[in-house]
């Protein structure tokens, strides 16, 4: 049976009036007050309490003192045992979620999972970003006009593991979880492979396997393996959720033979892809070879660019900057696919920049089409020439008039011959002088193989050269300046928000942890804030 206490109403006596003037004030300008003045009555009590019933049933805790306590312990990075000393015993988290009656004082562990488990399953966990999100922007006055974007990288609580060590890892779990679902089938398992990988104790075990030795050990693992998809490929413990992840990891690294002598054999580490599972633990993270391993966080957030300083002690602090919008997705996916997600998330709530500062991931052509498409003007520098990473002429020194024809080599040398298709532009040199000139060896018109002193390039290409111009000029500088502002966002986000070192796994419950702490970030910003102002 679901409880919920009236929070609106006060009460006939203020509760809080034994605290104080001084210590009353600390609260009310520290995140404590941020929480019980802003948010405490927007929490969607309602979407939770959909799943319990008014007349049948225990009576639940007060829905809105669990919300609370989820988000604050995610605000504080606090295990479950800690949150619960916290709503007990704190005075600050007790005036945050205005716990007046003993009983709401008291939740066990296992009533935080419980709701936690609820609000992962039904999603109520970007519902609870967003609409406090936009109750923070809402009350602070907060300029949605001007944003940026940028990612970062999360790992879960995983080690790394070797292909050896992911199928040994595999196996392991899906003999400890038929052992507790379904004994009889467990008990039909070889002894020498119960061993190996449930006991795994004695000789020919993988714990202490030699670098010298993996090659030989991994192929003897696979056939393991095999064996053991093959007994329960038609049992019911082929429903299982471990099985099922043994079987990908086998079909990811293995493969199936016609050779009697040896059914199976390894893929090469390449043709696996970065789509495999790299840890049993946490099937969800992925690896990237510039990123590492885990899950790709993208952050959007509000920025003001101040003007010239004022010295006015009467002057009002800068309002803060708020995290608006936050995705977690596969480490494989690349940052201009999460664009346009971003963009439409904030559009729906209304919320949508006019001006969207980004690093030269999200600046492609197509995402600046995207952008213009949805009103937002996408301010980011194009991606580097590639002739330039290998200390190659480009584009962009050469002299082009308004059409894109070539007018000048670097070198100052005139064409012999230009023209103009609908595909492409081309330009033509004497070969004599071009033999002659200094910089024939890294000149775009002296590639291997062309007979003659041509270059030919893009429509499209003429395009990035006028944005790459455009990127050295003072004016660009000066607007996109205020994109590195994101970076320390990243890393308050990261490290003092407890996202660098996370003791979850799976992409529900770190896309959970994202959401939320990214919201403590916008109610410490926002406290911050009211402490500046309370100075003035």
């Amino acid at each position: 049976m679901k409880r919920m206490r009236d929070h609106h109403s006060p009460e006939l006596f203020d509760p809080w009036e034994h605290l104080g003037p001084k210590r009353r004030r600390l609260l009310e300008i520290s995140w404590s007050g941020v929480f019980r003045e802003y948010l405490l009555d927007q929490l969607p009590v309602s979407e939770l309490a959909a799943g319990f019933s008014d007349k049948h049933g225990r009576p639940s805790k007060d829905l809105s003192v669990v919300l609370g306590a989820l988000i604050l312990q995610q605000l504080h990075d606090l295990t479950d045992q800690q949150t619960t000393e916290a709503v007990a015993l704190n005075i600050a988290w007790h005036y945050a979620l205005d716990i007046r009656h003993e009983p709401d004082a008291y939740l066990c562990e296992r009533t935080l999972r419980n709701y936690r488990t609820r609000i992962m399953e039904s999603g109520l966990d970007t519902v609870l970003f967003r609409g406090l999100t936009d109750q923070l922007i809402e009350k602070v006055g907060i300029d949605t006009n001007r944003q940026r974007l940028d990612s970062t990288t999360v790992q879960s609580a995983i080690r790394g593991l070797t292909r050896l060590g992911i199928l040994v890892e595999a196996a392991s779990k899906f003999l400890r979880e038929l052992k507790r679902k379904s004994p009889a089938d467990f008990a039909e398992v070889d002894s020498e492979i119960l061993r190996k990988y449930f006991e795994r104790q004695g000789e020919g075990c993988f714990a202490n396997t030699r670098p010298s030795e993996s090659k030989r050990r991994l192929l003897e693992a696979a056939q393991d393996v095999y064996r053991l998809v093959e007994q329960f490929r038609e049992s019911d413990a082929a429903g299982l959720e471990s099985y099922q992840l043994l079987y990908r990891i086998f079909d990811e690294q293995c493969e199936v033979t016609n050779d009697p002598d040896s059914p199976v054999v390894i893929r090469p580490p390449r043709s696996s892809g970065c789509e495999g599972v790299i840890s049993p633990a946490d099937p969800d993270a992925r690896y990237n070879k510039h990123k590492g391993t885990g899950y790709l966080v993208q952050i959007m957030e509000t920025f003001d660019s101040p003007g010239e300083p004022v010295d006015d002690a009467e002057s009002q602090p800068s309002p803060p900057d708020l995290i608006t919008h936050v995705a977690v997705d596969p480490l494989t996916m690349h940052d201009q696919d999460a664009l346009v997600p971003a963009l439409d998330d904030v559009d729906s709530r209304h919320i949508s920049p006019q001006e969207l500062l980004a690093d030269s991931h999200y600046g492609s052509t197509e995402c600046l089409e995207k952008g213009e498409n949805r009103g937002v003007k996408i301010i980011s520098p194009a991606q580097t020439a590639k002739g330039a990473k290998q200390g190659k002429l480009t584009l962009e020194d050469f002299m082009l008039d308004d059409e894109g024809r070539v007018l000048n080599c670097p070198a100052g040398h005139a064409p012999i011959e230009t023209s103009i298709a609908e595909a492409r532009l081309q330009v033509l040199f004497d070969p004599v002088v071009c033999e002659a000139c200094p910089h024939k060896d890294r000149c775009p018109t002296a590639a291997v193989g062309r007979s003659s002193q041509r270059y030919q390039y893009t429509h499209e290409r003429v395009q990035h050269r006028a944005r790459r111009l455009h990127e050295t000029s003072d004016a660009f500088r000066d607007r996109y300046r205020w994109r590195a502002g994101v970076e320390a966002t990243m890393s308050r986000f990261k490290h003092q928000m407890g996202m660098a070192h996370l003791r979850i796994r799976g992409m529900k419950r770190v896309t959970f942890s994202a959401l939320l702490r990214a919201l403590g970030l916008n109610i410490h910003r926002v406290a911050a804030w009211k402490r500046a102002m309370a100075t003035r």
